[in-house]
């Protein structure tokens, strides 16, 4: 026999329950989530350069073996050839050994530099050197943590998962019709480009921050917001309001610890590690640090990790459009 239900809404009590559990468990999982990913940074294969003759680099290989796993050393030719490295995002730093020199990228916060100079001052005194340390690719003097290209995404990310979710709501979880189907990505696409525009000039404008590339940081704000609209679009045609359980789950529990924001991926644990390119916080992240600290190197990844978000959403958008959500048929009760 059915249990109670509220007049109003024709749900019943043990369906509300359930509701409240899968929420309780998403909370879980956004503690688990945060708290392993973040709490406790440790290198894993840091990417470096070591730049010089092949006896000098053999020496820095062998003082670094020391550290375990933590850094992969690799070698270059030249000074330029290191720094190229850096600019093309293969390597978060580059060491000089015959001049006792680090060049660093503070772009991506203090964590990673100091990581590299507690690891090579060593190196340098072993040669009877001191450590110099130059920063060449600095962060925005009012960033200089690195954190506002993260944050900035997170915006994005919130504004377009919730957009999607609250037409959803009120237009209904599938669309009607294909017509229906594509106004609303219509509608999502202008949204989007206002979104990227609107976290640009807030950033740029507002605080002055990350200045000199308005038309980059738009264009990678209108992809993220529009691929993570589409998506949550689509995964609530799917699946209902589980489905905006696990666009929940993938962009905010698992998609934001894994960003590489507060510290790149290679100081996180393992899993957060692996998961971190997969999900559009990473994405979105890499791209506006790309775009503006690296003249636009290593952007087709990150690029190609939004497209695919998108062209997935809106393909099962449409494919969806008219049919009814199973997720969403409640068995009609008595109040009797």
């Amino acid at each position: 026999m059915a249990g109670p239900v509220h007049p109003a809404r024709g749900v019943s009590y043990p369906v509300t329950a359930l509701f409240m559990v899968g929420v309780f468990l998403l909370g879980a999982a956004f503690i688990a989530s945060y708290v392993g990913g973040l709490h406790a940074p440790h290198p894993h294969r840091v990417p470096v350069a070591v730049a010089g003759p092949a006896d000098a680099t053999a020496r820095v290989d062998a003082a670094l073996r020391r550290e375990g796993d933590a850094f992969d050393l690799r070698t270059y030719p030249t000074t330029a050839s290191a720094r190229q490295a850096i600019q093309h995002r293969d390597v978060y730093g580059a060491y000089l050994p015959q001049q006792g020199r680090l060049l660093i990228t503070s772009a991506f916060g203090p964590t990673t530099s100091g990581l590299l100079r507690s690891a090579f001052a060593p190196v340098a005194a072993a040669d009877g050197l001191r450590l110099s340390v130059q920063d060449v690719v600095p962060a925005d003097p009012g960033d200089p943590e690195g954190l506002v290209p993260f944050y900035l995404v997170i915006g994005w990310i919130v504004s377009a998962y919730l957009v999607a979710a609250i037409v959803g709501l009120y237009r209904g979880m599938a669309a009607i019709t294909l017509r229906d189907a594509l106004v609303r990505l219509a509608a999502f696409a202008v949204y989007s480009a206002v979104a990227g525009a609107m976290g640009t000039l807030i950033v740029e404008t507002g605080y002055g921050y990350l200045p000199d590339s308005p038309w980059p940081l738009t264009g990678v704000g209108a992809l993220c917001v529009f691929a993570v609209a589409a998506a949550t679009a689509a995964a609530e045609s799917l699946l209902g309001i589980i489905g905006t359980a696990l666009t929940i789950l993938v962009f905010v529990v698992l998609g934001n610890p894994s960003a590489g924001g507060p510290w790149p991926l290679p100081l996180l644990p393992a899993f957060w590690r692996t998961a971190g390119p997969w999900p559009p916080n990473w994405a979105g992240t890499e791209a506006v640090r790309n775009a503006v600290y690296f003249d636009g190197h290593a952007l087709t990844r990150p690029l190609l990790v939004l497209a695919a978000y998108a062209a997935a959403g809106i393909v099962l958008f449409l494919l969806l459009a008219g049919r009814t959500n199973p997720v969403m048929r409640f068995p009609a009760h008595s109040t009797a």
